[in-house]
């Protein structure tokens, strides 16, 4: 039993009064998040690493629902005897600097990300900064049941909240992060020598999810020269009509479609010369980040593989690097990354930053960073030095300036990594009955064997970060294609990913769709 899903746990907020058993009953039925639940999260992270002197930094989002659950996690610790150093309104990746920086033990960050704001959730990290694995989270799991068993009053919780006493100034502690970063990225990416390039008539347009980088990374980067416009900021809520989690990779609009489109970013974008950078979007908790630029007939997503292929290409060639991308990605940007010299290791994981991040340990960044971690959605895990090393993270803010610094902003320097690839889902799903094994998965390989007679050198398998995944890979002629089954992480849905680094097989990708949703469709919707 885990009650994490790909990224923490999330639901929808309720802040009516629960008892430790009702808590978790209602996340598991009813996708619901109390302030009861949230307690029994954070008790269980502080006796699951629990020490002596033990500290927790803990940061939220601009979400209603926040400051019931923040105090709800706060008690947790405080009556489990630890220090809690509050970080106010934050994006995620700030937990995680701070962490390291004061040395503590664990972090929560309160967020549903990208999700919509009547959601939040919680991301843990450990004491070196990490997400939390499985194996972590099953632990805090198992402790929550045997809270749920004993005797804690938590009905009081969820009642109006008090003011939370923050003792750091986010906003000040985030650009002076990210100052630090860019000398590292500049000596990483050293093409513009530190210059933040646009070639464009008109301001990048910037949509930070009216999140906390509202607050200071406008301002940041106009200090380094470059001229944006900040459009979220209007918007009625977090996430609400903004942000990059509407933005998927893949989307293509026309100029009348973006400028009738509700998203408040598209609505910005003008008709400009083809091959111009236009915005930058941030999701909510900025963690990540996507881009748009003008094509013939309108604005296109570029997305993380683009923006990944991009820092391979500008590179500093003194190093040999190391890219981790997940199974979801363009397979024509690991192809593409294999060909280059400069290039020492190529790998693939599982679906989550977080995966990019433990794959990505193995690459020696003692002395010359050279490692970048991506995920089509917009995650780029990067390098950052603190005082015992160097970590890895997901920072949106970092991400922009990074592939500024690589030169994308120049006119015509997107490029898209150039493969094919499609994700379809059957939701809702009974998760249940799709393990990645036994009859069912003997099924779809048969159906990849039937609509791909011509396949060659085709492996099966799954991966240890994802236990439900079957990930079928091969050769069709000189192209190599894949296709992975898994269920999501956070919704009742089960995901087929279907890719190849080569444009022109995409019809044989398209019927190999067809043919497993027809087999697995009828066996994984709810009767």
């Amino acid at each position: 039993m885990n009650l994490f899903g790909t990224d923490g746990i999330r639901g929808e907020v309720d802040l009516r009064p629960r008892a430790p058993r009702q808590a978790i009953d209602v996340l598991e039925d009813d996708r619901r998040l109390t302030p009861a639940l949230a307690w029994l999260a954070g008790q269980a992270v502080a006796r699951t690493l629990d020490r002596k002197g033990a500290t927790v930094v803990i940061g939220w989002d601009d979400r209603p629902g926040n400051p019931a659950l923040v105090q709800a996690v706060q008690d947790a610790f405080q009556s489990a005897g630890w220090e809690v150093v509050l970080l106010g309104e934050c994006a995620t990746p700030l937990v995680h600097h701070v962490l390291l920086e004061r040395s503590a033990t664990a972090g929560v960050m309160i967020t549903a990300s990208h999700n919509p704001v009547e959601d939040s959730g919680l991301k843990v990290f450990d004491e070196h900064g990490r997400k939390s694995t499985p194996e972590m989270e099953i632990r805090i799991t198992r402790t929550m049941f045997d809270l749920a068993q004993e005797d804690h009053d938590l009905l009081h919780l969820g009642h109006e909240a008090g003011p939370l006493e923050v003792e750091v100034r986010p906003h000040e502690v985030h650009a002076n992060w990210l100052e630090t970063r860019m000398q590292d990225f500049t000596t990483m990416f050293p093409g513009t020598k530190g210059a933040l390039f646009h070639e464009s008539a008109t301001p990048l347009l910037l949509d930070l999810s009216r999140g906390s980088a509202i607050g200071w990374f406008p301002a940041w980067l106009e200090q380094k020269g470059l001229a944006v416009e900040e459009v979220s900021h209007i918007a009625t809520a977090l996430n609400r009509g903004c942000g990059a989690g509407e933005l998927s990779p893949g989307r293509r609009w026309t100029w009348a479609e973006a400028s009738e489109d509700e998203h408040l970013l598209l609505q910005r974008v003008r008709p400009s010369p083809e091959g111009t950078l236009l915005a930058a979007a941030l999701d909510g908790d900025g963690d990540r980040c996507l881009l748009l630029v003008a094509e013939a007939d309108g604005p296109a997503v570029v997305d993380g593989d683009a923006m990944a292929l991009r820092l391979l290409k500008a590179a500093a060639t003194d190093r040999r690097w190391t890219i981790a991308a997940s199974i979801e990605s363009d397979l024509a940007l690991t192809s593409r990354a294999q060909a280059m010299a400069h290039v020492e290791d190529v790998m693939e994981t599982a679906v989550g930053d977080r995966w990019l991040s433990v794959a990505l340990e193995r690459a020696s960044t003692a002395s010359k960073p050279a490692v970048v971690g991506v995920e089509d959605s917009g995650h780029l895990v990067l390098p950052s030095r603190h005082a015992a090393g160097w970590s890895l993270v997901g920072d949106g803010a970092a991400s922009l300036v990074a592939v500024l610094l690589a030169g994308l902003g120049r006119r015509g320097a997107v490029r898209q990594a150039g493969g094919w690839k499609r994700r379809t889902s059957i939701a809702p799903s009974e998760r249940s009955r799709w393990t990645g094994e036994g009859p069912l998965a003997e099924a779809v390989l048969a159906a990849v064997g039937e609509a791909l007679p011509q396949a060659a050198q085709v492996t099966f398998g799954g991966l240890e970060a994802e236990p439900n995944l079957l990930l079928v890979q091969g050769m069709l002629a000189d192209a190599r294609f894949s296709l992975g089954v898994r269920n999501s992480g956070t919704q009742a849905k089960t995901s087929l990913s279907a890719r190849t680094d080569d444009p022109s097989k995409a019809p044989h990708m398209e019927a190999l769709l067809a043919a497993v949703d027809a087999v697995l469709r009828p066996a994984l919707t709810p009767s």
